[in-house]
């Protein structure tokens, strides 16, 4: 059970035939407010989520609902309107299931990378060397930030305020441009770049055919 049972908004007060308690019929409010406590419940509160509305009506109620509630809507939680979209697709058809929007993130990751421009960590000053360690780069656009894994782990936790029991931190703040960014996003590039050599080389193809036909 996600949500205890002292947070419920929506109450069954109906009985099956077998006793059970009949599932209460969900509105748009109920849907939203529901939405909004699981997740902040401790269950989900340190995912990096994305919530993504499809039509402008549930935004609206989403808006209005964290506006009036009590509790604020937790940190970290990326709101997505994919209802204003331009592209003809859509909704769920829309989500990107590949690395594409990480494109130029990558890409910049691997020219510093190939040239042995690590240069020194952002947080302990120490040499990068090269092929040796796990060196995670800023996802900020234009940034080129590295560091040791752990040195980043200790400075995003020293800021997060969750507690000697987290482990994994959610959101990290760079030392060099100041940008916020999710934890997870910049170890999808640390993992793509040290297990996803094919992936990373289909990314820079398609990257270079883009800007060529732009061009």
């Amino acid at each position: 059970m996600h949500i205890p049972q002292e947070s419920r908004l929506t109450v069954s007060t109906q009985r099956k035939r077998s006793g059970r308690p009949r599932r209460p019929v969900h509105t748009l409010k109920s849907v939203v407010s529901n939405l909004h406590l699981l997740t902040g419940v401790p269950s989900f509160a340190r995912w990096p989520l994305s919530l993504h509305f499809r039509a402008g009506e549930a935004h609206a109620a989403w808006e209005g609902w964290v506006e009036r509630s009590q509790r604020p809507c937790r940190p970290g939680l990326t709101v997505v309107k994919d209802f204003e979209a331009t592209a003809p697709a859509a909704g769920i058809q829309a989500l990107p299931v590949d690395y594409g929007p990480m494109r130029d993130y990558v890409a910049k990751a691997q020219d510093v990378v190939a040239f042995e421009r690590e240069g020194k960590c952002v947080h302990c000053r120490k040499k990068l060397s090269s092929g040796r360690g796990l060196h995670a780069m800023c996802p900020g656009g234009g940034c080129t930030a590295m560091g040791h894994l752990d040195c980043w782990s200790r400075h995003a936790l020293s800021g997060d305020g969750g507690g000697d029991d987290i482990v994994i931190p959610d959101l990290c703040a760079c030392p060099s441009c100041g940008g916020e960014f999710r934890w997870a996003d910049m170890m999808k590039e640390l993992s793509l770049r040290i297990r996803g050599g094919a992936e990373v080389a289909k990314l820079l193809k398609s990257r270079r055919r883009a800007g060529a036909e732009e061009a």
